[in-house]
């Protein structure tokens, strides 16, 4: 008899010490901060993601299980009385922007064990493709866009995030195998693209990084100069900070078994931007792994609050919430604007009246083209990645005019939410057709359409980086 005592209360020990096991190790995240009703409304939007032991999302949690808190410094945190807005299933609802960022150096045309082949189906990029096509087939929410690019050696964008899973598909099966220099792997480079081609992507978005290896820069490996990067040597801290000011998360896909190295740090890249990391063996693993990614974002919790009136650059959120064995914790930051500093709820209207007519003026200038008139080509630059409506004009060379973040640049657009490259664009004059061109490394787009080159008309609008600028000829004679 006391036996079987001594068995059910070692029985019911174990369940009791299992259960606190199994609470701890659910943990909490900060997946992606949506600041842009800041001014508008002084709502901020977080998306929360609670999982457990097995990386399985914990579904159904009540409202009161969470708590908000804000601060200025990082360290002083104010309690937000009262969430707002709760949703769960947000992201069904509204649908997510995935963008699919594939490997495509030389080592993906190894086999599944790092072996030379020449039988195509069993390299391992071919195992990457038709686990993609069997997650593009899966995908049933029709809000959902994905994207498409592809790294080595070079960045190349196949796709803009779109509804149509077809199209991705096709373009998927037509990325080309890299030949001569095109082999090495540029990951934290191509990583700073993809944030270039999310950047203006509203919503719930996150990009997927596949990768059989680590980061190995074209510079230190071919010993020239890139292509678009020259002699720079991405590290592995700028897509993370571009992803945390754009609030974008990357997940992270360590692909492929035997001798290959993985990066070190894919890891600390998908953590400190919301995301996670996943190990996939082989292309039924992948596809597993991709099934649970989308899992994962589609059960985050969607917190909307009012933010607090103390100014600063940047806000710092912390999410607690209620485990079963005590409360777990996660800290994001985000970029607020310093005119934040005045409670538009009690100051009014007024306050944006600068923005409302900046974008008025913007609006006028892309539908009416300046008189002709004699005098120097301008660029004009509206609101540069600023909350205040600011202008300025610069004089163009009859030369050419190098838009960027470097010392020799003749026109350096700086703010804390721009993007400038140290030679973004090149605008150049050519005297016998009397017209001038714009050109460049970075992106930019013209008239809302991304280019690479364009011959600009008066009161074309230029997109640079985030800067907003509208070109005058004057007249050129």
């Amino acid at each position: 008899m006391k036996t079987g005592k001594l068995l059910i209360v070692s029985a019911a020990l174990m369940a009791l010490l299992s259960s606190r096991a199994g609470a701890r190790a659910e943990s909490v995240r900060i997946s992606q901060i949506d600041p842009s009703m800041l001014l508008f409304r002084q709502d901020v939007k977080v998306y929360v993601s609670v999982t457990g032991r097995d990386g399985a999302p914990v579904k159904n949690i009540g409202k009161e299980k969470f708590s908000v808190f804000e601060s200025a410094d990082g360290t002083n945190f104010t309690r937000i009385p009262e969430i707002g807005d709760f949703r769960t299933m947000a992201n069904y609802e509204e649908g997510i922007n995935f963008l699919l960022l594939i490997d495509n150096s030389g080592s993906m045309y190894l086999d599944m064990k790092q072996r030379l082949t020449r039988d195509r189906s069993a390299m391992k990029f071919s195992h990457a493709k038709a686990a993609i096509v069997t997650f593009l087939k899966s995908m049933t929410n029709p809000k959902d866009r994905v994207g498409l690019a592809s790294y080595n050696s070079y960045y190349q964008s196949f796709s803009d995030p779109v509804a149509d899973r077809a199209t991705i598909e096709g373009l998927l099966a037509r990325i080309p195998e890299p030949v001569g220099d095109e082999g090495h792997t540029e990951i934290y480079a191509s990583l700073s693209r993809a944030v270039d081609e999310f950047r203006s992507v509203k919503g719930r978005k996150a990009i997927l990084i596949l990768s059989d290896g680590e980061n190995r820069p074209y510079y230190r490996y071919a010993g020239k100069p890139h292509r678009d990067f020259g002699t720079k040597i991405y590290s592995f801290e700028e897509p993370v900070r571009e992803c945390q000011e754009e609030g974008i998360s990357v997940f992270a896909i360590n692909f492929g078994r035997g001798g290959g190295r993985r990066d070190v740090h894919l890891k600390d890249i998908a953590l400190q931007t919301g995301g996670a990391v996943f190990d996939a063996g082989d292309g039924s693993e992948l596809v597993r792994v991709y099934s649970r990614i989308v899992g994962q974002i589609l059960n985050e919790y969607l917190i909307t609050y009012d933010a607090t009136m103390e100014p600063a650059d940047k806000k710092y959120v912390k999410i607690r919430y209620a485990a079963g064995s005590g409360p777990v914790e996660a800290v994001r930051f985000y970029f607020s604007s310093t005119v934040f500093g005045l409670p538009l709820k009690e100051f009014g209207i007024w306050l944006l009246a600068p923005l409302i007519l900046a974008a008025l003026l913007l609006w006028l200038l892309s539908l009416i083209r300046f008189e002709k008139k004699k005098g120097d080509a301008t660029i004009e630059v509206i609101n540069p990645g600023s909350t205040r409506a600011v202008t300025r004009a610069f004089k163009l060379n009859k030369g050419q005019t190098i838009i960027g973040a470097s010392k020799g640049a003749d026109m350096t657009i700086m703010s804390g939410v721009t993007r400038i490259r140290e030679k973004h664009a090149t605008i150049t004059f050519d005297g016998r057709k009397k017209k001038y061109t714009i050109a460049g490394d970075g992106d930019f787009k013209v008239n809302n359409k991304r280019v690479k080159t364009r011959v600009l008309e008066s009161g074309d609008v230029i997109n640079v980086g985030g800067a907003t600028i509208v070109f005058d000829d004057g007249e050129v004679d």
